[in-house]
């Protein structure tokens, strides 16, 4: 049984909100796949669905959703010509998705990023750029972009993005370790916009405009984070991308290698 959450929540490649058109089942069930393998507690999925607000029918509710949901897995088993799945059991403290880790996209992208990044770690940049692809890929949007967050899903979207940028990052990364900085630029560009104070994509978008020879483009993108940072937040920016400027501005060539960053920041600070 296939199960996608990095996006709309599907199961099987097919759309549970096509099948569940009520918000709090598809909250009980986006628990679950976040969780495949693992029991959920009654107490979670109580919080997360009414709050600390929870109705006196509570329980009897929520037992009400799961049967919907073992109703829909016996659905999708008919449609899949399969024997009908006992996918969702009862297991204290609560209920428990069963489900094949490899059938699973969160669980597969989780395991490509930790390959990537050790590929990224040890140098083997091109290794590392391929297994961080093929991770990013498996995003279809927004992680459970069909699903109505509360006090317990809410954290774990902004966990996932949270994912989802680092390993871009690091994709970036290993991108300009391989002199692909033209290739990277555009996407750069656009993180930037998006994430105007993250200094790790900022020092990777002024890289890139300096190794394509735009030096006064890497500098505008320098000054421009300087502003957002003292205005925003009214702070200075770090020794390590002042020390990335100061050596643009000498034209010194170690400004062209990101592992030498921190030597670089080191020697401005002191």
């Amino acid at each position: 049984m296939k199960l996608g959450v990095l996006g709309t929540l599907t199961i099987n490649d097919v759309e549970v909100a096509e099948i569940l058109t009520a918000p709090k089942p598809r909250s009980v069930l986006a628990m679950l796949m976040l969780e495949p393998g693992r029991a959920v507690s009654t107490a979670s999925l109580i919080q997360e669905l009414w709050d600390e607000r929870p109705p006196r029918s509570a329980s009897t509710t929520l037992q009400t959703y799961v049967l919907q949901l073992r109703r829909m897995f016996r659905d999708i088993s008919q449609v899949m010509g399969q024997p009908p799945s006992d996918a969702l059991v009862t297991r204290v403290p609560g209920y428990l998705l069963q489900a094949d880790q490899t059938e699973h996209d969160l669980s597969a992208y989780e395991t490509l990023v930790e390959q990537g990044q050790k590929f990224l770690e040890q140098g083997d940049n091109e290794k590392a750029e391929g297994l961080l692809s093929r991770a990013l890929e498996l995003w279809r949007g927004a992680p459970l972009s069909d699903v109505r967050p509360g006090p317990l899903l809410y954290p774990q979207i902004c966990g996932l993005e949270e994912s989802r940028l680092a390993a871009t990052e690091m994709r970036i990364e290993a991108n300009l370790r391989l002199g692909r900085h033209r290739e990277v630029q555009s996407e750069l560009t656009v993180l930037v916009g998006s994430y105007p104070l993250h200094e790790g994509i900022r020092v990777k978008h002024m890289l890139a405009l300096f190794r394509a020879g735009r030096l006064s483009a890497a500098l505008d993108s320098f000054h421009q984070y300087r502003h957002r940072l003292v205005s925003d937040l009214g702070l200075e920016p770090s020794p390590r991308i002042r020390g990335l400027q100061h050596a643009m501005l000498c034209f010194d060539p170690m400004a062209d290698s990101l592992a030498i960053l921190d030597r670089v920041a080191s020697s401005v600070s002191h």
